[in-house]
């Protein structure tokens, strides 16, 4: 739509807020809500004012020093948010709301490369230079609670009611009686632009995946950030409370955030993942951008797996990898190639769990890929059977901190992502790991306060 057309929308459907605003640098869909003639008023200048603490303070908004944006030493100045008005929709829970999701940039325009938006949008113009038409889809899985902000913080986090208690994965007599909270979040999806065309109970207590339908990149990572911060108020009005933590419980399987990737060629009309003569139907092309995200996994994995509990779902048997394997239709190993026909054919990254940063997450694959392409680099050989019992095979950072120091000292991340947000992004997942490092936790005091 352009600002013509939205400006008819908001008076036709008595829209009086506009939801504005993007992901911080956790994915967390942060902004204003603003009246709807001031945000017509904006959308004819240069933006909307924002501090630009909201890339300077961790998830829990506690400020870190040192940053070069949104910290002491800049201000906390303002940066602008700019509407990319075909994002405009309606929000079908909320009376009399809309939302619009923005690029960030600074006073003078130029677009902020520490935006998570803006690293993704860098590697597609990389992608669409070379002919080539990236697609993708997130798919995450969550689970529901029956609670609330205050009954969450009254029992520390634990001992949680689920929407429905036992495993019963794939059981649709099970997913029928969610119907009335999960189907709901199903419709005002779709209803709000993101085309949810699928879910299904998974493998844990109150657990579901809901899959949406792919896009282009830049669409697909906005999909899944309205679609995470969506799911949690529409589930609120049902007392309902949902997580999308990468690992709840260490006695129960962590939640994935699989990203399906393909690439097309510039008019979106061929796959060019697909070749119907080569072996298991997958191009030449598929193969360079296996290899090149196989290669970069080590040195990407931290935006893949941002949080110090984002290592806790890496354990064998568990669903998710361990190691740098890939294999055609193989769910044990860290890539899965799907090829069995031309517009399905894709390459599933089952590394990320349900936290990643979708923006970050697709800009990492998208950018091993092309870094396989550009080089010509090719795969080692598909795994079959059980990747985790291949003992040869290399494997993932063990850690937050590993992974921090893999990424920071990496040339291709700085190539592919800016030195910027590369020495931006360091830091921030350093303060991650330090505030872990002197926090004592109830595993401790289980573990030490009587025997020491």
């Amino acid at each position: 739509m352009d600002l013509a057309q939205i400006e008819r929308l908001i008076a036709e459907r008595g829209v009086e807020v506009v939801k504005a605003g993007g992901a911080d640098m956790d994915g967390v869909f942060r902004g204003k809500r603003l009246l709807a003639q001031p945000f017509l008023e904006g959308c004819r200048g240069a933006g909307f004012p924002q501090c630009d603490v909201i890339f300077g303070w961790d998830i829990q908004e506690q400020l870190i020093d040192g940053l070069a944006l949104g910290s002491a030493a800049t201000g906390f100045a303002d940066i602008l948010m700019q509407p990319d008005l075909a994002t405009f929709r309606l929000v079908p829970w909320e009376a009399g709301a809309a939302a619009v999701v923005c690029d960030y940039a600074h006073e003078d325009g130029r677009p902020l490369e520490v935006s998570p938006r803006q690293v993704l949008r860098r590697v597609i113009e990389r992608a669409r230079a070379a002919g080539y038409e990236p697609r993708m889809a997130v798919e995450l899985e969550l689970r529901l609670f029956r609670e609330d902000q205050e009954s969450l913080r009254a029992k520390g986090y634990t001992d949680l009611r689920p929407l429905n208690p036992g495993l019963n994965c794939y059981s649709i007599h099970h997913a029928s009686i969610d119907e009335d909270l999960v189907g709901r979040i199903r419709r005002l999806m779709i209803d709000y632009d993101v085309p949810v065309e699928g879910y299904n109970r998974e493998h844990g207590e109150g657990m579901y995946e809901l899959n949406v339908h792919y896009a282009d990149a830049l669409t697909a990572a906005d999909h899944a950030m309205l679609y995470k911060s969506g799911s949690k108020e529409i589930a609120a009005q049902a007392g309902v409370v949902p997580t999308f933590m990468a690992k709840y419980s260490d006695q129960m399987d962590g939640c994935s955030g699989h990203l399906h990737q393909s690439l097309w060629s510039p008019d979106a009309e061929r796959n060019l993942f697909f070749d119907a003569g080569a072996p298991h139907q997958a191009s030449d092309l598929m193969r360079s951008y296996v290899a090149g995200a196989l290669a970069t996994l080590p040195e990407f994995l931290l935006l893949y797996a941002p949080n110090v509990n984002s290592y806790k779902r890496f354990v064998p048997g568990s669903w998710a990898p361990t190691t740098l394997t890939w294999g055609f239709e193989n769910r044990t190993a860290a890539l899965r190639a799907i090829s069995a026909s031309e517009g399905g054919c894709r390459i599933e990254n089952r590394t990320p769990g349900a936290d990643v940063n979708a923006y970050l997450g697709l800009a990492a694959s998208l950018a091993g890929g092309l870094y396989g392409i550009e080089r010509g680099l090719e795969p080692p050989p598909p795994v079959e059977g059980d990747a985790y019992r291949l003992g040869e095979a290399p494997g993932l950072p063990r850690s937050l901190p590993e992974a921090v120091e893999r990424f920071a000292a990496s040339e291709v991340a700085r190539e592919y992502f800016g030195a910027e947000f590369v020495e931006h992004y360091a830091a921030m997942r350093r303060w991650e790991a330090e505030v872990h490092r002197r926090a004592v936790t109830d595993w401790e005091r289980r573990r030490y306060f009587e025997q020491v």
